[in-house]
């Protein structure tokens, strides 16, 4: 009996600055992206980034983490879009830190918006 092979995902995470429509405009290539828009997620949870208590950050990150692992499963996107202003060290540490402790693994890159 053959073994199946489950074949690796491979994804290109796609930070942007801009909002998800300059983003769009900026990308060469035309792909089925999956948007991850985390000034929204924050405005719907109606957080203020200034002012975030331990409590609501943990809400803000289950929520753009629940988001993206969404994007990684949705086998029509080609791309996932993340586009929010306060991109920082700390959270490029993070996101690569939540690819890498997926249960199953994806090849990945990144490519930075300007």
């Amino acid at each position: 009996m053959e073994a199946i092979m489950s074949e690796t995902k491979s994804l290109v995470f796609y930070i942007s600055k801009y909002s998800p429509k300059e983003s769009k405009k900026r990308i060469e290539d035309l792909l089925d992206l999956y948007i991850v828009d985390i000034s929204k997620i924050i405005k719907d949870l109606g957080y203020d980034t200034k002012d975030l208590s331990v409590q609501s950050e943990f809400i803000l990150n289950y929520s753009i983490h629940k988001k993206i692992n969404h994007g990684i499963y949705n086998s029509k996107c080609e791309g996932i879009l993340i586009c929010y202003r306060g991109n920082s060290p700390d959270f490029m540490d993070n996101l690569v830190s939540f690819v890498e402790d997926l249960q199953e693994p994806i090849e990945y890159s990144f490519n930075f918006i300007n």
